[in-house]
C-alpha cells in the first residue's frame, strides 16, 4: 500500500489596527527581501489556533486569545511545494509588538491593506485579495 500523501501547514497572522497591517521584512529564511505576515508552520499535535497563537508570540511577543482569532481563509499553493495555508486576522492582542526573531526578521513595519510594499511575498498578496 502506497503512503498517504501529507502536506505542509503554514500559518499565517494578519495583524491589524484599523486599515494597517503588520508585516515583517524577512531573512535567512524563504522569501528573503519580501514582506510577509507574522506566521510559520504547524507542529505536530496542535491545532491551526494553536500554532496562530504559538507564532505570534514567538515572533512578535504578543498575547492573544483564540477567540481573538478570525479565519480569514484557507489557501492551497503547489508552486514547487505545496502547502495548505491558513490566514486567521487579528485585532485584538495584550502587550508591545516586538521584533523577537532578528535573525528571521530584518524589521517590522504597519502598511496600508491597499498599499502593500512590492516585494510583498507572492502568497501574501493573493491572501490578502481573497481577505478583502
Amino acid at each position: 500500500m502506497a503512503e498517504r500523501f501529507k502536506i505542509p501547514v503554514g500559518i499565517f497572522i494578519m495583524l491589524r489596527q484599523g486599515n494597517t497591517v503588520l508585516l515583517q521584512l524577512r531573512q535567512n529564511c524563504s522569501f528573503s527581501g519580501h514582506w510577509g505576515f507574522v506566521g510559520g508552520h504547524l507542529d505536530g499535535n496542535e491545532s491551526v489556533v494553536s500554532a496562530a497563537i504559538r507564532e505570534v508570540k514567538e515572533e512578535v511577543g504578543v498575547d492573544i486569545c483564540p477567540n481573538d482569532l478570525i479565519l480569514k481563509t484557507i489557501c492551497h499553493s503547489n508552486k514547487g511545494v505545496e502547502y495548505l495555508q491558513f490566514y486567521f486576522e487579528c485585532v485584538n492582542w495584550k502587550g508591545e509588538i516586538e521584533n523577537k526573531e532578528p535573525n528571521k526578521c530584518e524589521r517590522l513595519d504597519w502598511y496600508p491593506v491597499d498599499g502593500l510594499p512590492e516585494n510583498t511575498c507572492p502568497y501574501l498578496k493573493e491572501a490578502v485579495d481573497k481577505i478583502n
